[in-house]
């Protein structure tokens, strides 16, 4: 398929991903400069921890603490399944399916595929939660997911193998023996180590912190491989937009401040039972503590918006 058979919104995510012509790579120094920052900074914090109890560091744990560290407590051992949030877990094993499938793409095959695996998948991810839905709840989750698929499958463009797709990618980098760990999983990458564009696929709108998210994406990728990735892009399927980012050194950065920060304060909360602080936002909505918490249901009642 040419440039001129796409369709105006698949052209459109090609114009936001390729390479401009003249494009430089930040030098790999960029790469041991924000390396020593990060060390030096949590140096102090890594004393307090062993590689038998080591600190882990993920894209959900910091957004949790930065956005509510009352949340962030409450939501630690509270997370389960549900038809809404299990929909983006089986579009995404759908994506993943394509990148490899033979044959014409239907959405509702793929959807059923995704199904069947993630199903045959015991201990990880939503597969149990999938067997022992009713026929009438797998419809329901069938239909979620095939529109979010055919959104997906309308939006980009075939992804070519000389693009280098991979869906799901984890990446971990442990620093101080182990003693901390930073780890992400990513929902599509494309492009080799130095010239990489992360993608996160949303199923709603476009978050302020949905930009943080991708640049903690970006410095565990810088800090794995040695190279920063080239551009960052969080799409929205709901609404065919993309909110891109081209990495610097000035946002690997801030990555790193916000990564020391959240730190800090996952350990306070965690090994030293400091008191949280409250801070109502979109979190609200599916915060375990939504019903009791007074300043969350002020915030709610004056926020009308759905995502």
């Amino acid at each position: 398929m040419t440039t001129g058979e796409l369709n105006p919104m698949q052209r459109s995510v090609v114009d936001v991903l390729k390479k401009p012509a003249g494009w430089v790579p930040l030098p790999l120094s960029v790469v041991d400069a924000v390396r020593d920052q990060i060390e030096e900074s949590l140096a102090p914090l890594a004393e307090k921890l062993t590689p038998d109890h080591p600190l882990f560091i993920s894209k959900g744990g910091l957004t949790a603490v930065h956005g509510c560290e009352t949340h962030y407590l409450a939501s630690l051992d509270s997370f389960e399944w549900t038809l809404t949030n299990a929909r983006g877990t089986v579009m995404h094993k759908a994506v993943e399916l394509s990148i490899n499938w033979r044959g014409p793409i239907e959405p509702a095959l793929l959807v059923d595929e995704a199904l069947a695996r993630l199903e045959d998948e015991a201990g990880r991810g939503p597969g149990e939660f999938i067997a022992q839905l009713s026929a009438g709840e797998r419809a329901q989750l069938r239909g979620y997911a095939v529109d979010l698929y055919t959104k997906f499958d309308e939006s980009f463009p075939p992804l070519k193998a000389a693009w280098r797709p991979v869906t799901e990618s984890t990446a971990r980098v442990e620093l101080f023996a182990g003693r901390i760990s930073l780890s992400t999983r990513v929902d599509l990458t494309l492009g080799a180590p130095g010239s990489k564009v992360i993608i996160d696929l949303k199923t709603g709108r476009i978050y302020s912190n949905h930009r943080e998210d991708l640049r903690f994406y970006a410095l565990v990728e810088a800090l794995r491989s040695g190279q920063p990735p080239r551009r960052l892009a969080t799409y929205s399927l709901e609404s065919a937009r993309a909110d891109v980012e081209e990495v610097s050194e000035g946002v690997l950065q801030a990555s790193v401040r916000r990564v020391v920060d959240g730190a800090n304060a996952i350990y306070e909360l965690t090994h030293q039972e400091r008191e949280p602080k409250l801070n109502p936002g979109p979190q609200c909505r599916w915060c375990p503590l939504s019903a009791t918490c007074a300043t969350g249901q002020q915030f709610l009642a004056r926020d009308s918006s759905d995502d």
